[in-house]
């Protein structure tokens, strides 16, 4: 039992904990999904339970999965805090098989760095907001002015206001509660800060890439599976492992894997510098906000110009997310923030004792 005793380890664990019960109860719940879907089909039963019919009506199985993870890494959190005792010092990494793979410039020298609550939040969030979808915005402008994508036509505006703004309010939170303040929290116990925010922004990535691909399909008796489609009986009750073999399938394609995972763990780096150079979260809470909104919306009113030349493919992909012009994006947005962080006056990142340092 002694690899359990460091905070790394409790944090694996519960990583791979999250996966498998997001496995167990996929098929559960896509069945209990689609079977309310079908009764508020039929009749009326009050406004809440409509709305929640129609969405798992016509939601698919890839998405129910989405939705079982969060819900596994909302429940195991707290039992990961409780085990942490992130009021008590660290577990030493002397006396756990770390120790043994760990060499001592990347093992962290004090207790952390615990956010603190600083005057200056409102004004971070606003400029990470500002600053992250506003450069969105702009190489999506750039693209369609190339004539790389083209509005749809019409432009539905409505749709794309009421799509993108709960998810990018509730996902940056969501996620930046978990990655940044527990995740990096923990990493910062264990490790230096460099190493910290490269091990994080690695999790958040790969956590975000491993995500169901496009082309599952569930199988229905008595219809035909679409070519080139792999079909999941939603039934079998090892249904939602069979996704995640699929799931991991995807880092079999070289191309996704250069570009999407690159581009993910570029904004993961991002987010968790801005949090450790600011000791809050305002600041990647603002920027992941605007990068939620602003990918979803240009998606709603905007596609790839169909006769786009295949080669420009590595500049480009189908979203803004992929290719070099994303990331070259996002490195300009890095710059930005650097910049902005040098604005306030600088701390101590390692705290003595747990306390966090008085605000200037």
């Amino acid at each position: 039992m002694r690899v359990l005793r460091s905070d790394a380890a409790k944090l694996v664990l519960y990583l791979i904990s999250c996966f498998l019960l997001a496995a167990l109860t996929t098929p559960w719940l896509y069945n209990a999904g689609t079977t309310l879907g079908e009764i508020t089909e039929e009749r009326s039963f009050n406004q809440v339970i409509d709305y929640v019919g129609e969405h798992a009506r016509t939601a698919e199985l890839p998405k129910y999965f989405k939705r079982c993870l969060l819900a596994a890494a909302l429940l195991l959190l707290l039992p990961l805090i409780f085990a942490l005792k992130l009021r008590n010092a660290p577990a030493p990494l002397r006396d756990s098989p770390w120790s043994v793979y760990l060499p001592s410039r990347v093992v962290a020298p004090s207790g952390g760095q615990p956010l603190r609550n600083s005057r200056w939040g409102p004004l971070q969030l606003l400029v990470g907001l500002i600053l992250a979808a506003g450069l969105l915005f702009g190489m999506g402008w750039l693209l369609i002015s190339m004539g790389w994508f083209s509005l749809r036509d019409p432009i539905p505006w409505s749709m794309a206001w009421k799509k993108s703004v709960g998810p990018a309010i509730t996902a940056s939170l969501l996620e930046e509660i978990i990655f940044r303040g527990v995740f990096l929290g923990i990493c910062l116990r264990t490790f230096r800060p460099a190493t910290a925010i490269i091990v994080v922004s690695l999790i958040f990535s790969g956590l975000h890439f491993l995500q169901p691909p496009r082309d599952v399909a569930v199988f229905v008796q008595g219809e035909t599976v679409p070519g080139g489609a792999m079909y999941i009986d939603p039934n079998n009750p090892l249904s939602g492992f069979q996704l995640l073999q699929a799931i991991g399938m995807r880092f079999q394609n070289f191309e996704l894997v250069l570009f999407e995972f690159i581009s993910l763990t570029v904004i993961g780096l991002i987010l968790a510098y801005s949090r450790y150079a600011t000791a809050s979260l305002w600041l990647p809470i603002g920027l992941h906000t605007g990068w939620i909104f602003a990918y979803i919306f240009f998606k709603r009113i905007a596609h790839r110009a169909p006769e786009l030349d295949e080669n420009l493919h590595y500049l480009i992909g189908s979203n803004l997310k992929e290719g070099l012009v994303p990331l070259a994006t996002l490195s300009l947005t890095a710059l930005l923030v650097v910049l902005f962080v040098r604005i306030f006056p600088r701390r101590d990142s390692s705290p003595v004792n747990g306390t966090a340092p008085p605000e200037s």
